[in-house]
């Protein structure tokens, strides 16, 4: 804040010329009013504040992030991967990432090490990944089954399709991006399917 610092032991004050940039994954307001977090810090280190929403709401970051962690890691290691097979993309999609780009990180570096052709398939992704499931999705078809054997004429194929992605838009609140990662599609896809713009 002065300007200076006194190195342990030293008896004169330097003069430094720095910037810090600090990441948390902790909300430090509140950290910091329950005494978590040393308030004097904060509001030293809160002069401008860049909130990242987490990579789970990021689905064209997840995208751009997994190609350039492949192209990074293939021509460090000198491995043939050149990108993400669709399976495996989809799977990355619908995969929540609790350890945010990290997590993605680490996979796909995985994922480069085992994968010996051009095309990260979904058995090169750690198995927590690649067996993920959610729960939601798979309770979503199971409900909408159910409502299905109650009717009296069996819907079309097209009509299935847009009933289950309608219930499936009701279990995520209307939010489309969660609701293609569940589907495993892509936001274009499901825009197309709905018979929606992407911008309406």
């Amino acid at each position: 804040q002065e300007g200076t610092i006194r190195p342990v032991g030293a008896e004169r004050e330097l003069s430094v010329d720095v910037r810090i940039i600090a990441a948390s994954n902790r909300p430090l307001e509140t950290e910091a009013g329950r005494e978590a977090f040393r308030e004097d810090l904060f509001f030293r280190l809160e002069t401008f504040i860049l909130q990242v929403p987490p990579l789970r709401d990021r689905e064209e970051d997840l995208e751009l992030l997994a190609a350039g962690f492949v192209a990074h890691f293939a021509a460090r290691s000198g491995r043939p991967a050149r990108g993400i097979a669709p399976a495996a993309l989809a799977q990355l999609r619908r995969y929540p990432f609790p350890g945010n780009v990290r997590e993605l990180q680490n996979a796909i570096e995985r994922a480069v090490t085992f994968c010996h052709g051009r095309s990260i398939e979904l058995e090169h992704l750690p198995s927590r990944i690649a067996d993920y499931r959610d729960d939601k999705a798979r309770n979503a078809g199971a409900e909408l089954l159910a409502q299905l054997s109650d009717g009296p004429l069996l819907p079309t194929l097209e009509e299935l399709e847009l009933r289950y992605i309608e219930h499936v838009l009701k279990l995520v609140d209307g939010n489309k991006r969660r609701a293609a990662a569940l589907l495993g599609i892509g936001r274009r896809t499901l825009y197309r399917r709905l018979g929606e713009r992407e911008d309406g």
